[in-house]
């Protein structure tokens, strides 16, 4: 029995020693093991796959990183005062990003929560009107007006859209689907709600995607998804007012002098 356990902790030395080896050394600077192993899980939790291929790209990025830090290093980059703040602001983002995240665990994201939040989005959307919408985006107030003399000259709208439109919903004919208002930008919004269905805008609208043309499809009364549907939104809704919540109560704390 105490030779197997001075095997067991033999072998779990030598684990720990493999561990905490360094994957390779620039220069002198080690690159420590649980650096490559925070960028392959980083890689794995977006979806990639755990492989030997994906460990040595990022074990040869990472001496490639080595490599151009301490070129900055020796031409003094690390002194320059615009670094010093940029690493700062940088240092801080971090900060801020793991208080949140540790914050996170304490909030309440229950059930009951989050159907308190439902039944109050409900309650602000009552009376609220829905919108389908299709468009054309174009990259030239031109070919905007080309759209909308086709379109008034009967072309089929989802037609135009797939052969003239920048967007990607051109693929869905120029299809939005339906929309609330606040879910549009202020100056298409505008616009939506004054159209009759079954219209087309009569002039091109300037917007920072490119000329838009819009066409209202339909309209009804605003249909709440269910619950379930919800759930993710509600969990985002939820989390940022708690957030802000938080750091309104952070902020308030603080002694602030403007």
């Amino acid at each position: 029995m105490l030779k197997r356990s001075v095997l067991f902790g033999a072998v779990l030395s030598l684990a720990c020693a493999a561990w905490s080896a360094p994957v390779a050394t620039v220069n002198g600077v080690k690159i420590e093991a649980e650096v490559l192993e925070l960028l392959v899980a980083n890689n794995v939790a977006q979806g990639t796959k755990d492989t030997p291929g994906l460990r040595a790209a990022l074990k040869e990025e990472l001496i490639a990183r080595e490599v151009l830090a301490q070129e900055a290093k020796k031409q003094n980059l690390d002194k320059d005062p615009a670094f010093k703040l940029k690493w700062q602001m940088q240092q801080n983002t971090f900060l801020v990003d793991s208080l949140i995240a540790k914050q996170a665990a304490k909030m309440d994201l229950s059930d009951d929560k989050l159907q308190a939040e439902y039944k109050r989005q409900l309650g602000l959307l009552a009376d609220a009107e829905q919108y389908q919408v299709s468009h054309i985006v174009t990259a030239t107030e031109a070919e905007a007006r080309a759209v909308i003399k086709a379109a008034k000259d009967g072309a089929a709208f989802d037609k135009l859209a797939r052969e003239k439109s920048t967007n990607a919903s051109a693929q869905n004919g120029g299809s939005l689907g339906w929309l609330l208002p606040n879910q549009i930008i202020p100056t298409l919004a505008n616009v939506v709600v004054n159209l009759n269905v079954g219209s087309v805008t009569s002039l091109p609208i300037a917007t920072p995607d490119g000329w838009q043309v819009i066409k209202l499809e339909s309209k009804r009364k605003f249909k709440a998804p269910s619950f379930e549907e919800s759930k993710q939104q509600l969990i985002n809704a939820v989390f940022a007012s708690e957030r802000a919540e938080f750091v309104q109560g952070l902020v308030k704390a603080a002694k602030v002098d403007h």
